[in-house]
């Protein structure tokens, strides 16, 4: 493998946390993770609060091994503050005099400073894992309750609560002021970006500003699913976006802002997870970069040679897009038949009150369980006889993954992108309609009935998503973003050879200028060799383009190379079938030409 250059790698992310769950942000954290560990590469998650909160977080994330220790993390505002900024004042807080100070010690340390027999300060500090939080609060205004957070005395953030309802937050980075929002019961009032002096309609907006002085041009930048990619516009970096399922509506409708923003990505690469859902994009969108496919992976484990006997569901609760409801009606129908099996569902949300209703109404409260989240979910895949797995849309769905590594086959419905890529009906698992509740309860009986069959094939499922192919399959999309470090030399003596050699490693953004020097650089010599393999290039390049597929067709019948010449036709066919027919009826002379070289031959 090539000796890595150095590379900074950052990672968004909307909001940290040991209790924010799913797969896609384990996903965001194993990638980052595994560039980590990547020679010469740097790599830090970016989150788009700043908090004091974030910051913890982040540390127990790392503490927990979650988290790669050489990962750093910085907020949006952090990264923004250019070197030599300085703000006029460090905050906008006016602190008392005072001239007695008493000290409480405890878990929590508490300052109280009087000024003669007037509380008029406070400061509460603690230890945690990200360094020690101070807390002030300032109360000599009675209408305004001012709370200053700082870490080891360095200012984080600040907060004000005024009597009207109106709060004012200030963030601050390295104790300088750079941006600050107000809000009127929650309702959005102002903000503004300190280091520009803008002022921003929302705090989306307050949020692109920042982003255009945040990221160094040499950097690449993930943006991970639809909801950031509003960002991607005012990134100046080499960007990637890795699309989940979030731009489409839980009914497989593309949101037409996400369309929008896909179509109009700037970006070096649009990666997503599986082959049906790049499929899916091609066919209904224009994308404004080359898509990838890298699958997730899970670590394979042996099987654990124990009694399966349980069937479980390991998921968020949240039952618009996960309807585990359905499961829950569908085991009551057949669970007479299934007296030493019980249904056991881990996870937390909005839903699980519902879901506990449901079980009660049932009156199944012995053989229907909600067991909370588990820590541990690779295990409970392990000793459960087979998993539910309801969605009504998945990008991937690592819990599939994972539950197929060990040997636990999966019911879901048949919907995109993970289900219909992993499962393969009556082999390692089944796919039900959408809503199909008598559909689940018959794949239960009929995976209950062949358990062992359907076990053994659900492992070898798995033997395709290794840890060493996701690895190599990253490293070499990183290579090609950053290319390997090659300059290419305008002023070589053979300009087009140089061009040519430039175009594989160069980053997507730039390969369709150098594809086009190369295509004047050969017309200039006329070298028709030269431009068909450039224009080639651009028609895998560009699939929902016609022009470069319409020089193809020409130069491979001036070239004569037939079966060229009708593989180039049959994709155009293919690719436009709208325009097919007067692309034809607009160039009788090339059918022409093609089939006097037939005859010829």
């Amino acid at each position: 493998m090539s000796h890595a250059p150095p590379t900074s790698v950052y990672c968004i992310v909307p909001r940290l946390g040991t209790d924010v769950g799913g797969g896609k942000i384990h996903a965001i954290y194993r990638r980052m993770n595994l560039f980590a560990a990547r020679d010469n590469t740097s790599v830090t998650l970016v989150g788009l609060h700043h908090s004091v909160n974030q910051r913890i977080n982040f540390a127990h994330l790392q503490s927990d091994g979650v988290l790669d220790t050489r990962i750093r993390f910085q907020s949006l505002v952090d990264l923004s503050a250019p070197d030599d900024h300085r703000s006029n004042v460090s905050n906008h807080t006016r602190f008392p005099d005072w001239d007695l100070k008493e000290t409480k010690p405890g878990h929590k340390t508490r300052h109280s400073y009087f000024a003669g027999h007037a509380l008029v300060m406070q400061d509460t500090s603690e230890a945690t894992a990200a360094g020690l939080l101070t807390i002030r609060r300032v109360l000599t205004d009675p209408s305004r309750d001012t709370r200053l957070k700082y870490f080891d005395g360095i200012l984080v953030e600040s907060l004000s609560r005024f009597g009207d309802g109106v709060v004012e937050r200030m963030f601050y980075a390295d104790g300088r002021l750079i941006a600050s929002t107000r809000h009127e019961n929650k309702a959005f009032l102002s903000a503004e970006n300190t280091v520009t002096r803008q002022r921003c309609s929302d705090e989306f907006q307050l949020q692109k500003t920042l982003a255009q002085n945040a990221f160094p041009a040499d950097g690449v930048v993930f943006i991970d699913g639809i909801t950031s990619a509003y960002l991607a516009p005012f990134i100046g970096s080499r960007k990637v976006l890795f699309l989940h399922a979030d731009h489409r509506s839980p009914k497989g409708r593309i949101m037409p802002r996400s369309r929008l923003m896909i179509d109009q990505f700037d970006g070096d690469a649009i990666v997503t997870a599986t082959h049906k859902h790049k499929a899916r994009l091609e066919a209904d969108l224009r994308p404004g970069a080359p898509i990838r496919v890298i699958p997730h992976y899970v670590d394979r484990q042996p099987p654990l040679d124990q009694n399966r006997r349980d069937i479980c569901t390991v998921s968020r609760l949240y039952l618009d897009g996960k309807p585990i409801h359905h499961c829950i009606e569908a085991f009551t129908r057949v669970m007479h038949l299934l007296p030493d099996c019980n249904y056991v569902i881990y996870g937390d949300g909005t839903g699980r009150a519902r879901l506990e209703q449901l079980i009660k109404h049932h009156r199944c409260e012995e053989r229907v369980f909600v067991r909370g989240h588990t820590p541990d979910a690779e295990q409970v895949f392990a000793t459960s006889l087979m998993s539910l797995a309801p969605t009504r849309t998945e990008g991937f769905g690592l819990a599939l993954l994972e539950s197929l590594t060990h040997g636990c086959p999966v019911i879901s419905y048949d919907v995109d992108y993970g289900p219909r890529e992993l499962i393969h009906p009556g082999v390692n698992g089944e796919l039900v309609a959408p809503g199909d509740i008598d559909g689940i309860a018959r794949a239960i009986l009929k995976v209950h009935a062949q358990r062992d069959a359907y076990s053994n094939a659900s492992l070898e499922t798995a033997d395709r998503y290794s840890f060493d192919a996701y690895r190599d399959r990253y490293f070499h999309l990183m290579d090609e973003i950053v290319g390997l470090g090659r300059h290419f030399d305008i002023q070589a003596p053979d300009l087009l050879q140089e061009t040519r050699a430039a175009i594989d490693a160069a980053p997507f953004r730039h390969k369709a200028r150098l594809l086009d020097l190369c295509i004047a650089l050969s017309s200039d010599r006329r070298d028709l060799e030269g431009a068909y393999w450039a224009f080639q290039q651009k028609v895998d390049l560009f699939p929902q383009a016609q022009r470069p597929l319409k020089r193809c067709i020409w130069l491979s019948l001036r070239l004569g190379r037939m079966d060229a010449f009708r593989a180039h036709l049959a994709l155009f066919a293919h690719r436009f079938p709208d325009h097919y027919s007067d692309f034809v009826a607009q160039h009788p002379d090339i059918l022409a030409s093609a089939e006097a070289e037939d005859a010829a031959t």
